[in-house]
């Protein structure tokens, strides 16, 4: 059986990626095989990446409060999910079938092998991602399977208002020819990894490591979709393993800061949330897991009666001499072959329904992504509203401008704008009397 590729969204802890500390699940011992590619320091990274754009921008500023004093402070507080950075895990195989170590406690022959073709690919990562500014990056040894965690920050240019360069994942992925998304599971970051883990398919093909995932050898259920949902139970079963990796990592950082009384609440409060988004992507995972696996069954089971109705047409099909060509024949009784013709109507029936639904489906969720979108951009500029009337000191007039009025207030605005229209006209009829000849 082949193995997987993961793709795990990392927590970005940076200073455990470089073991500044060192978490219970590491062999202190196995350090020395790690593999440091880049270390540079993130506002390094951001003056690198944006400081001339920042620099251009403030330029054309005539008033202060407009310019940028920290791009890398503004995308932290910018209350738009912005991130400063991402982080991805990528591995190769999981304990189980790519352990470190062999049975010797020697480090084994699959661990070589997927450490060169993780070695490769960081290698190349940057030649192949130009939007996506790679600015740390490790292979760890020191675990229980090799794997990669890369840290990289999205740059997209362009922009004909505001920075020219900014950091924007959507753009940034679109920028590199990723295609745009189509829905909530089918989104741009999807498309690059599709892409990313075909090219590492290829690199483990040429060190002579199997990739394909089909699941349990049982030829009787090679249907597309059990392949699928065989494929997406062991990557779920991998990410399990990266991300118990990392929920021990986290859980080592929050003790470590924690005696630490200097970090102050704040850096508490940022890890005890990165443990607690942990925890909820392990625990989406597990149920993910649990639904393939009751698919899986489901399809054995359900095709258990199918399987003997077929091995019941392989046993009255008997060989028959073509005629006209050589091509291999078999007759089978006209009431069988009837009912083969009925069932391939009903299923086509059924595909065509299902597609149809699927199409359907993504369509209403391409809406609904849409829609998210549309209320994210109102967020943001109400919040740009709410920051205005803060820094006018407004907050009370607009609190009492959005009071909802009681209903002597309501009768006193409805006589005043009754006076004011009675008051217009007495003006209006005296300014024509004025007017009239004696």
């Amino acid at each position: 059986m082949g193995k997987t590729i993961s793709f795990v969204k990392g927590k970005g802890s940076i200073s455990h990626d470089n073991r500044d500390f060192i978490a219970d699940n590491v062999d202190k011992d196995r350090m020395k095989w790690d593999v440091t590619y880049i270390k540079q320091p993130l506002r390094e990274a951001y003056e690198q990446v944006f400081g001339d754009a920042v620099r251009e921008y403030n330029d054309k500023q005539k008033r202060s409060d407009r310019k940028i004093d920290d791009y890398l402070n503004k995308i932290k507080n910018s209350g738009n999910n912005e991130k400063q950075f991402y982080e991805i895990v990528v591995q190769v195989g999981k304990k189980d079938d790519t352990g470190v170590l062999d049975e010797n406690g020697n480090l084994s022959a699959e661990a070589i092998r997927a450490k060169e073709v993780l070695d490769e690919y960081v290698r190349s990562f940057q030649e192949r991602n130009p939007n996506l500014y790679l600015f740390n990056a490790v292979l760890h040894m020191d675990e229980a399977t090799p794997h990669l965690h890369l840290d990289y920050i999205p740059v997209a240019h362009g922009y004909k208002t505001g920075l020219s360069v900014r950091n924007s994942l959507t753009k940034g992925l679109q920028e590199m020819g990723i295609a745009p998304a189509a829905g909530k599971n089918d989104n741009e970051t999807m498309h690059w990894q599709e892409r990313e883990r075909a090219y590492i398919s290829e690199l483990c093909q040429e060190h002579g490591i199997e990739i394909d995932v089909i699941g349990e050898n049982r030829d009787s259920y090679t249907i597309p979709e059990y392949k699928q949902a065989m494929k997406e139970k062991e990557e779920a079963e991998a990410q399990i393993e990266i991300l118990n990796a990392e929920k021990i990592e986290a859980e080592g950082a929050l003790a470590r800061i924690g005696n630490q009384l200097s970090n102050g609440e704040d850096e508490i409060d940022v890890q005890k949330e990165k443990l607690e988004e942990i925890k909820k992507q392990i625990a989406d995972t597990e149920k993910a897991v649990a639904e393939k696996t009751y698919l899986l069954d489901a399809m054995i089971v359900s095709g258990e009666p199918v399987e003997k109705e077929i091995q019941k047409i392989r046993d009255q099909a008997k060989d028959a001499t073509g005629i006209f060509d050589k091509q291999p024949m078999v007759k089978i009784p006209q009431k069988t072959f009837d009912d083969m013709l009925s069932r391939y109507r009903i299923a086509g029936t059924f595909e065509r329904l299902y597609k149809e639904f699927t199409q359907k489906l993504n369509k209403m969720q391409a809406r609904m992504e849409s829609l998210k979108s549309k209320n994210s951009d109102i967020e943001g500029k109400l919040e740009q509203v709410m920051s205005f009337i803060k820094e006018r000191k407004l907050s009370e007039a607009f609190q009492e401008f959005i009071r909802p009025k009681s209903l002597r207030e309501r009768l006193d605005g409805y006589k005043a704008r009754v006076e004011s229209q009675k008051q217009k006209s007495r003006d209006l009829t005296h300014d024509k009397n004025k007017g009239v000849a004696i």
